[in-house]
């Protein structure tokens, strides 16, 4: 059930991405023309930084769900802000960018995090609704 809370908050964040890239349009800093496969993942405006709202995602989950020891979460976190380093020096996005869509994907977290209702909850939920079916 754990992981089919991260998947709804993935697929939440794809559509908000996409949704704010296609509203404010922002090129990439490089002049490299955009590729095919770009098009097709829908990578062809910068900002805000898709890869870097799933890193913090990915990130904020693994902190909220399993126990870690803090070696790991110190990479967790080293890892998260390599991924935006790295999209700003490839030159796919402006710092500006990447802090936005950190930022992004830790709002996003915490929103499906505070509308998630754990299976116990939902299970006791269902119990309470009567039969309607006449049976």
């Amino acid at each position: 059930m754990v992981l089919f809370f991260e998947m709804v908050a993935l697929i939440l964040d794809l559509l908000v991405v996409a949704a704010v890239q296609k509203m404010v349009k922002r090129k990439a800093p490089s002049e490299v023309s955009p590729s095919l496969l770009d098009y097709i993942v829908m990578d062809v405006f910068a900002f805000p930084a898709g890869q870097a709202s799933r890193a913090v995602m990915v990130t904020r989950f693994f902190f909220n769900h399993l126990v870690l020891a803090v070696p790991l979460r110190i990479l967790l976190v080293i890892w998260a802000g390599v991924i935006g380093v790295s999209r700003v020096m490839i030159g796919r996005h402006y710092v500006t960018d990447v802090f936005c869509g950190f930022f992004i994907g830790y709002l996003q977290f915490n929103l499906v995090e505070l509308l998630w209702i754990p299976s116990g909850t939902c299970q006791l939920l269902i119990s309470v609704i009567p039969n309607f079916q006449g049976t």
